[in-house]
Protein backbone atom coordinates (compact mmCIF):
# COMPACT_ATOMS: atom_id res chain seq x y z
CA UNK A 1 0.00 0.00 0.00
CA UNK A 2 2.82 2.46 0.72
CA UNK A 3 4.37 1.92 -2.90
CA UNK A 4 1.15 2.88 -4.16
CA UNK A 5 0.05 5.52 -1.94
CA UNK A 6 3.61 7.07 -2.45
CA UNK A 7 2.71 6.93 -6.35
CA UNK A 8 -0.74 8.74 -5.89
CA UNK A 9 1.36 11.65 -4.38
CA UNK A 10 4.09 12.03 -6.80
CA UNK A 11 0.96 12.13 -9.76
CA UNK A 12 -1.00 14.46 -7.19
CA UNK A 13 1.88 16.75 -6.15
CA UNK A 14 3.66 16.46 -10.51
CA UNK A 15 0.43 16.56 -11.94
CA UNK A 16 0.99 20.02 -13.89
CA UNK A 17 4.41 19.04 -15.03
CA UNK A 18 3.36 15.79 -15.61
CA UNK A 19 0.64 17.20 -17.76
CA UNK A 20 2.61 19.45 -19.43
CA UNK A 21 5.12 16.72 -20.35
CA UNK A 22 2.28 14.86 -22.07
CA UNK A 23 1.32 17.61 -23.95
CA UNK A 24 4.90 18.39 -25.71
CA UNK A 25 5.09 14.69 -26.40
CA UNK A 26 1.89 15.04 -28.42
CA UNK A 27 3.13 18.37 -29.97
CA UNK A 28 6.29 16.37 -31.19
CA UNK A 29 4.06 13.50 -32.27
CA UNK A 30 2.09 15.83 -34.14
CA UNK A 31 5.02 18.05 -35.83
CA UNK A 32 6.96 14.38 -36.89
CA UNK A 33 3.97 13.18 -38.33
CA UNK A 34 3.24 16.84 -40.05
CA UNK A 35 6.81 16.33 -41.50
CA UNK A 36 6.62 13.16 -42.95
CA UNK A 37 3.12 14.16 -44.58
CA UNK A 38 4.96 17.53 -45.88
CA UNK A 39 7.95 15.24 -46.91
CA UNK A 40 5.72 12.60 -48.39
CA UNK A 41 3.72 15.28 -50.51
CA UNK A 42 6.77 16.88 -51.77
CA UNK A 43 8.59 14.13 -52.99
CA UNK A 44 5.08 13.79 -55.12
CA UNK A 45 5.60 16.95 -56.02
CA UNK A 46 9.33 16.54 -57.26
CA UNK A 47 8.25 13.20 -59.70
CA UNK A 48 5.86 15.21 -61.00
CA UNK A 49 7.91 18.25 -62.00
CA UNK A 50 10.31 16.05 -62.92
CA UNK A 51 8.38 13.79 -65.74
CA UNK A 52 7.11 17.49 -67.10
CA UNK A 53 10.70 18.55 -67.74
CA UNK A 54 11.75 14.90 -69.31
CA UNK A 55 8.72 14.79 -71.40
CA UNK A 56 9.92 18.31 -72.58
CA UNK A 57 13.95 16.68 -73.29
CA UNK A 58 12.37 13.69 -74.88
CA UNK A 59 10.12 15.94 -77.09
CA UNK A 60 9.38 16.03 -81.13
CA UNK A 61 11.17 18.30 -83.06
CA UNK A 62 9.86 19.50 -86.21
CA UNK A 63 7.10 18.13 -87.81
CA UNK A 64 5.63 14.20 -87.86
CA UNK A 65 2.95 12.55 -90.07
CA UNK A 66 0.21 11.10 -87.83
CA UNK A 67 -3.02 9.90 -89.80
CA UNK A 68 -1.96 11.55 -92.94
CA UNK A 69 -1.63 14.74 -91.19
CA UNK A 70 0.55 16.89 -89.86
CA UNK A 71 1.08 16.25 -85.94
CA UNK A 72 1.44 19.69 -84.11
CA UNK A 73 4.64 20.25 -83.80
CA UNK A 74 6.75 20.61 -80.03
CA UNK A 75 9.69 22.59 -80.89
CA UNK A 76 10.86 24.10 -84.45
CA UNK A 77 14.62 23.63 -83.68
CA UNK A 78 16.35 21.32 -80.77
CA UNK A 79 17.92 24.66 -79.62
CA UNK A 80 14.51 25.82 -78.50
CA UNK A 81 13.51 22.48 -77.23
CA UNK A 82 16.53 22.04 -75.17
CA UNK A 83 16.69 25.40 -73.64
CA UNK A 84 12.78 25.33 -72.63
CA UNK A 85 14.13 21.52 -71.28
CA UNK A 86 16.82 23.32 -69.41
CA UNK A 87 14.48 25.47 -67.70
CA UNK A 88 12.31 23.34 -65.98
CA UNK A 89 15.21 21.09 -65.01
CA UNK A 90 17.04 24.00 -63.49
CA UNK A 91 13.67 24.69 -61.52
CA UNK A 92 13.05 20.73 -60.57
CA UNK A 93 17.12 21.02 -59.20
CA UNK A 94 16.36 24.50 -57.24
CA UNK A 95 13.52 23.46 -55.15
CA UNK A 96 14.43 19.54 -54.50
CA UNK A 97 17.89 19.62 -54.82
CA UNK A 98 18.56 17.22 -52.51
CA UNK A 99 16.02 14.48 -53.64
CA UNK A 100 16.49 11.89 -55.98
CA UNK A 101 14.20 13.96 -58.57
CA UNK A 102 16.54 16.97 -58.67
CA UNK A 103 19.65 14.92 -58.87
CA UNK A 104 18.77 13.27 -61.93
CA UNK A 105 17.53 16.81 -62.93
CA UNK A 106 21.07 18.20 -62.29
CA UNK A 107 21.89 14.96 -64.80
CA UNK A 108 19.79 16.12 -67.58
CA UNK A 109 20.40 19.52 -66.99
CA UNK A 110 24.48 19.01 -67.91
CA UNK A 111 23.01 16.85 -70.97
CA UNK A 112 21.22 19.91 -72.18
CA UNK A 113 23.79 22.29 -71.94
CA UNK A 114 25.86 19.88 -73.85
CA UNK A 115 23.52 19.91 -76.65
CA UNK A 116 23.23 24.12 -76.23
CA UNK A 117 27.24 24.04 -76.80
CA UNK A 118 27.88 25.12 -73.03
CA UNK A 119 30.01 22.20 -72.57
CA UNK A 120 32.35 24.32 -69.42
CA UNK A 121 28.97 25.15 -67.73
CA UNK A 122 27.74 21.32 -67.94
CA UNK A 123 30.90 20.14 -66.55
CA UNK A 124 30.57 22.57 -64.03
CA UNK A 125 26.96 21.56 -62.78
CA UNK A 126 27.97 17.93 -63.17
CA UNK A 127 31.19 17.64 -61.02
CA UNK A 128 30.14 17.72 -57.82
CA UNK A 129 27.55 15.14 -59.04
CA UNK A 130 29.99 12.81 -59.96
CA UNK A 131 31.64 12.80 -56.31
CA UNK A 132 28.59 11.00 -54.80
CA UNK A 133 29.06 7.25 -54.49
CA UNK A 134 25.74 6.53 -55.90
CA UNK A 135 24.30 5.71 -59.09
CA UNK A 136 23.56 9.31 -59.73
CA UNK A 137 27.58 9.81 -59.53
CA UNK A 138 27.99 7.66 -62.03
CA UNK A 139 25.25 8.52 -64.33
CA UNK A 140 27.27 12.18 -63.89
CA UNK A 141 30.86 10.91 -64.31
CA UNK A 142 29.65 8.80 -67.33
CA UNK A 143 28.06 12.51 -68.86
CA UNK A 144 31.47 13.47 -68.03
CA UNK A 145 32.87 10.73 -70.16
CA UNK A 146 30.75 11.80 -72.69
CA UNK A 147 31.16 15.70 -72.64
CA UNK A 148 35.15 15.14 -72.66
CA UNK A 149 34.85 12.89 -75.60
CA UNK A 150 32.80 15.12 -77.77
CA UNK A 151 35.09 18.30 -77.31
CA UNK A 152 38.11 15.54 -78.08
CA UNK A 153 39.92 15.98 -74.28
CA UNK A 154 40.69 12.16 -74.50
CA UNK A 155 43.02 12.33 -71.29
CA UNK A 156 40.11 14.03 -69.08
CA UNK A 157 37.73 11.40 -70.89
CA UNK A 158 39.96 8.80 -70.05
CA UNK A 159 40.51 9.62 -66.82
CA UNK A 160 36.94 9.91 -66.00
CA UNK A 161 35.86 6.36 -67.81
CA UNK A 162 38.60 4.95 -65.64
CA UNK A 163 36.95 5.67 -62.42
CA UNK A 164 33.55 4.96 -63.47
CA UNK A 165 35.22 0.82 -64.04
CA UNK A 166 36.72 1.32 -60.92
CA UNK A 167 33.17 2.18 -58.90
CA UNK A 168 31.69 -0.87 -61.04
CA UNK A 169 28.38 0.82 -61.09
CA UNK A 170 25.33 -1.40 -62.23
CA UNK A 171 24.25 2.20 -64.23
CA UNK A 172 27.32 1.69 -67.25
CA UNK A 173 27.71 -2.27 -68.15
CA UNK A 174 31.15 -3.03 -67.12
CA UNK A 175 32.74 -4.81 -69.87
CA UNK A 176 31.26 -2.05 -72.27
CA UNK A 177 32.93 0.45 -70.05
CA UNK A 178 36.17 -0.97 -70.01
CA UNK A 179 36.56 -1.64 -73.82
CA UNK A 180 36.24 1.84 -73.79
CA UNK A 181 38.74 2.79 -71.80
CA UNK A 182 40.87 0.19 -73.66
CA UNK A 183 40.46 1.90 -77.12
CA UNK A 184 40.97 5.41 -75.92
CA UNK A 185 43.95 4.55 -74.21
CA UNK A 186 45.11 2.98 -77.86
CA UNK A 187 43.78 6.53 -79.31
CA UNK A 188 46.41 7.88 -77.20
CA UNK A 189 49.57 5.47 -77.48
CA UNK A 190 49.22 4.39 -74.02
CA UNK A 191 50.14 0.67 -75.33
CA UNK A 192 50.82 -0.46 -72.09
CA UNK A 193 47.49 0.88 -70.24
CA UNK A 194 45.35 -0.30 -73.23
CA UNK A 195 46.84 -4.18 -72.59
CA UNK A 196 45.85 -3.85 -68.83
CA UNK A 197 42.38 -3.34 -69.34
CA UNK A 198 41.84 -5.83 -72.47
CA UNK A 199 43.37 -7.82 -69.88
CA UNK A 200 40.86 -7.07 -67.35
CA UNK A 201 38.09 -8.04 -69.86
CA UNK A 202 39.20 -11.02 -70.85
CA UNK A 203 40.07 -12.17 -67.14
CA UNK A 204 36.48 -10.37 -66.19
CA UNK A 205 33.90 -11.27 -68.69
CA UNK A 206 35.34 -14.18 -70.29
CA UNK A 207 32.07 -15.55 -71.48
CA UNK A 208 31.04 -12.01 -73.04
CA UNK A 209 30.95 -11.30 -76.87
CA UNK A 210 33.55 -8.09 -75.86
CA UNK A 211 36.69 -10.22 -74.23
CA UNK A 212 36.69 -11.84 -78.23
CA UNK A 213 37.47 -8.52 -79.45
CA UNK A 214 39.72 -7.93 -76.14
CA UNK A 215 41.83 -10.76 -77.06
CA UNK A 216 41.65 -9.70 -80.82
CA UNK A 217 43.16 -6.10 -79.96
CA UNK A 218 45.71 -7.44 -77.41
CA UNK A 219 47.19 -9.36 -80.23
CA UNK A 220 47.76 -6.42 -82.22
CA UNK A 221 49.59 -4.64 -79.13
CA UNK A 222 51.30 -7.95 -77.73
CA UNK A 223 52.07 -10.40 -80.49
Amino acid sequence: MMLVDETRHFFANNRSEILRGLSAVGVVAVLVAGYFYYSAKQEEHSKQELARALATYHATVGKTESSGSAAPVFFETPTQKYEKALSELQEVVSQHNSRAAGKIATYYSGLCLHQLERSSEAVSLLEPLSQEQSDFGALALAALGRIYEDTTDLAKATEVYQQLVERNSLTTPGESLAMKVALLYEQQNQQEQAAKMYERVINDFPTSPASTEAEQRLRKIVP
